[in-house]
């Protein structure tokens, strides 16, 4: 995306103000707009799925969110008789109900696809402890890479089909966390990462590409099939880093085992016990959102962690007012297993929990607690 003013603007609008549009300016129904007009018409009035690492401002123009909703509801309810081509019609009626629901907050918005820009070294331009966003250009391709995720429709009970900005800020700092981990890339080359409650599979993905690890993500049945999906659309990146990944299942009520999904020919093992299952680092990001998952956390935690001085956990968490005895209980859970903070730190990241009317990305303030063990 580039950030420029339209070439129709006057000449004395400022370079970095973008040509705003107001729903009159649209083709409006009773004028009887050809089919191309009507679509041309509804591209532009789509939200894309905004990004959390560049300031650019959009190419197209944009425009003032009042009316939109009453203007596409006139389209959708029109019969458009002056187009003969049905269907024409059917793509009109179709964008314009997408475009509906693009506007119904991200639980409307249905299935997105987007593309999060990862640093591969520490970024000169951003010493801040703030994560502002950063805007990219192609010189900078040798020094980050892009991981693809995809977010299948959303539902309140099924939180974790969304990216989160915890997830966000944990991916672009990997690059940061490379030195506090010895074991897995001092000692240990061959050691594997273990990600709780990956979601979308941003965090596990970016380790796998921007550390050259093993990373095995894990969640629950229903996240799985879009968890291998992600895996699956970033495996050249992650294998041209010389890194691996690998989607499996495991429930914190019974963390003793972790399922695999069975591969196409059923050579795999469906089981592993957690005995043979040891990792010596363990990852999770926004993993609470309900007063029982401090204790499945931590009782997952426990069972999976190597043991030794060089074992580490490491947790992102939002800072939300809602959630702030969770917090509390996590932290008191983790002493009383035996771990201790050995590096905490915080960020702002980016979020889209919105309404769908296009507004700016909401701060979230996200808390990075490194844990190791105390007596090892």
């Amino acid at each position: 995306m580039s950030d420029s003013s339209s070439k129709d603007a006057p000449s004395q609008q400022s370079d970095h103000e973008e040509e705003v549009l107001d729903v009159l300016d649209l083709p409006q129904i009773y004028t009887k707009p050809s089919s191309k007009q009507l679509l041309d018409t509804l591209s532009l009035l789509s939200l894309e799925p905004q990004s959390w690492d560049k300031t650019a401002t959009q190419s197209k123009p944009k425009v003032r969110s009042n009316g939109v909703p009453q203007y596409l509801t006139r389209i959708v309810s029109s019969p458009l008789t002056w187009i003969e081509d049905d269907a024409e019609k059917e793509k009109i009626w179709d964008s314009a109900s997408l475009r509906l629901s693009e506007r119904s907050g991200r639980t409307g918005m249905g299935a997105i696809s987007r593309s999060f820009r990862i640093p591969l070294s520490a970024e000169t331009t951003n010493s801040s402890s703030t994560m502002k966003p950063v805007i990219t250009t192609s010189d900078e391709q040798d020094t980050n890479i892009d991981v693809k995720i995809h977010e299948p429709a959303l539902t309140e009970d099924n939180l974790g089909l969304k990216t989160w900005a915890s997830s966000f800020v944990f991916a672009r700092n990997w690059h940061n966390l490379r030195d506090r981990i010895p074991l897995v890339f001092g000692k240990d080359k061959n050691a594997t990462i273990l990600e709780l409650g990956a979601g979308t599979g941003l965090v596990g993905i970016a380790a796998a590409a921007v550390l050259g690890a093993q990373v095995l993500l894990t969640d629950l049945p229903e996240i799985l099939p879009n968890l291998e999906r992600n895996i699956a659309s970033n495996k050249e990146t992650i294998e041209s880093r010389n890194g691996s990944a690998q989607a499996a299942m495991l429930d914190w009520t019974a963390p003793e085992k972790i399922i695999y999904p069975e591969d196409s020919e059923g050579k795999r093992p469906l089981v592993a016990e957690a005995e043979s299952s040891k990792y010596p680092l363990v990852v999770a990001a926004d993993p609470i959102y309900s007063k029982e998952h401090p204790a499945w956390l931590v009782q997952t935690i426990n069972c999976h962690l190597a043991r030794g001085p060089d074992a580490r956990v490491l947790i992102q968490i939002p800072i939300r007012e809602a959630y702030a005895e969770e917090r509390a209980d996590l932290k008191d859970r983790m002493v009383k297993v035996g771990l201790e903070i050995c590096h905490e730190q915080t960020e702002i990241g980016y979020d889209d929990w919105s309404d769908g009317q296009g507004e700016e990305l909401s701060e979230v303030e996200c808390w990075m607690g490194m844990w190791k063990w105390k007596d090892a």
